[in-house]
């Protein structure tokens, strides 16, 4: 169950994995790892990205240019 207030209420699905995943490893103080990590900027995470939708759009048309042709 999601929460809808509180420290982990724009938690994602994944950020419940991840804290499921440390919880499970042991790691003590799961959430605040997670929520750490949350706050970190992930410039690298915005490129790839932009690059795998880049991507896909290519391949798109090229999939319909190959169909009408």
């Amino acid at each position: 169950m999601f929460r809808t207030h509180g420290p982990r209420a724009d938690w994602t699905p994944a950020d419940y994995d991840s804290y499921e995943a440390l919880a499970l490893a042991g790691i003590r103080n799961p959430a605040a790892r997670v929520s750490r990590a949350r706050a970190r900027r992930r410039p690298h995470r915005r490129a790839i990205r932009a690059a795998l939708t880049r991507l896909r759009t290519t391949r798109h048309a090229l999939a319909l240019r190959h169909r009408s042709a």
